[in-house]
């Protein structure tokens, strides 16, 4: 079974520079734009809106976020107000509930907290939630500014420009 693609960015295989290029050309392309991720969907509630803001905002740093990803923002808004529900009712009646003849048997809510959270850490990894994808994101971040300073990378992208501008 193939893996999944990765960001040129994040790939750590070995490919030639053009396919870099070329990666980072069609990646660029496949952006999209980023004029509503940063609005709470209206239909949320004022808690939900809140977790959103907090979250698009921790994230606007690193450029990442786009339109594209409201959805998933929404599904891990969604999962923390669950899985903080289901550790309410957890707190209120244990993990274990007593059943009307008497036997024990695992609280509900302990099931719906692990389905939700399962959720939640699906979310934080496909937009960088986790401590290592923030790592990842550090190191890119780093990668990219350290390139855009490096004087000979700079010599070499304007005389490729230049090249293209004749052709």
């Amino acid at each position: 079974m193939a893996r999944h693609s990765k960001p040129t960015e994040l790939a750590t295989g070995k490919i030639g520079k053009e396919e870099v290029e070329k990666r980072k050309v069609e990646e660029e392309k496949l952006k999209g734009n980023s004029d509503l991720v940063y609005e709470p969907p209206k239909h949320l509630s004022n808690k939900e809106k809140s977790l959103y803001t907090f979250l698009v905002e921790e994230l606007r740093a690193s450029g990442i976020l786009n339109n594209l990803d409201v959805t998933m923002l929404e599904a891990t808004v969604d999962s923390i107000v669950k899985m903080q529900e289901a550790n309410k009712l957890i707190k209120k009646h244990g993990l274990v509930i007593e059943k009307s003849d008497g036997s024990l048997q695992r609280n509900p809510a302990s099931t719906i907290y692990k389905d939700y959270n399962a959720i939640f850490n699906k979310c934080c990894m496909e937009l960088g939630l986790s401590p290592s994808a923030r790592a990842r994101l550090s190191v890119i971040n780093a990668n990219t500014k350290k390139n855009n300073e490096d004087p000979l990378l700079k010599i070499l992208r304007d005389k490729k420009l230049n090249r293209s501008d004749v052709g």
